[in-house]
């Protein structure tokens, strides 16, 4: 027994020593934020994640507001209600220190990173070398995030199921957009729904495909207002 457990041990390291520059590789470009594909997906998923968790910490927030916050490569949205003009700006305030954006001046929508002097391409040089000592600081200031939009109204946090058929009527969206061809998998365009207001999100697709995506959105039921927010 001793003897296999032994070979098993010698086998183990034998593979990860092979695979440790794979790994290390595979390590920096998660650390990236200009991925697409799966990656750029999960780094969507992350970004939103942890912008999530930070509001769910404010108490006040929490009881008086329903946010949500999506991601598409480089754009960022935050929908849903807030009870008052000051959640609104406290809700976009919160989102923006906690993804390192501040405003570009002059441009309603234009973001950077709130350290932009970071990233330019001497700087993006200097993360990849603080990358693969694990220094994540760098690249969370260097987020490719350029477009922000806030999209939260003034009035009453929606019931729980409201927010349940604002998740079905997501999903019919979704079907539908792939049912009728106009898009080939759910991923090229990001749904976003609230109190019926449709977010329709996405930068890989040509003008034809966004205006018949916004067309059949605009045509379903149960719908209160469509507002492409397309990048091209």
């Amino acid at each position: 027994m001793k003897s296999i457990q032994a070979l098993l041990f010698t086998s183990l390291l034998t593979i990860t020593s092979a695979n440790a520059f794979e790994l290390s590789d595979i390590t920096d470009r998660l650390f990236e934020d200009n991925l697409t594909g799966v990656e750029g997906q999960l780094k969507d998923a992350e970004f939103e994640f942890q912008v999530d968790s930070v509001l769910l910490l404010d108490e006040r927030l929490r009881k008086n507001s329903h946010i949500l916050v999506a991601r598409n490569r480089s754009s960022v949205l935050i929908a849903g209600q807030a009870k008052s003009a000051e959640l609104k700006a406290q809700v976009q305030r919160v989102v923006l220190e906690t993804a390192n954006l501040k405003w570009t001046q002059g441009d309603v929508n234009q973001v950077e990173p709130s350290n932009a002097q970071v990233c330019g391409e001497r700087a993006s040089k200097m993360a990849a070398n603080e990358r693969r000592r694990f220094n994540l600081k760098t690249v969370a200031e260097c987020s490719t995030v350029n477009r922000f939009y806030n999209e939260v109204r003034i009035t009453e946090p929606m019931t729980e199921l409201a927010q349940s058929d604002d998740d079905v009527l997501r999903a019919t969206i979704t079907n539908r957009l792939l049912r009728e061809s106009i898009i080939d998998k759910a991923e090229t365009i990001k749904v976003v729904v609230s109190d019926q207001h449709v977010y329709l999100l996405g930068d890989q697709l040509n003008q034809s495909t966004a205006d018949r995506a916004t067309a059949l959105v605009k045509s379903m039921p149960s719908i209160k207002k469509v507002i492409p927010l397309f990048r091209f």
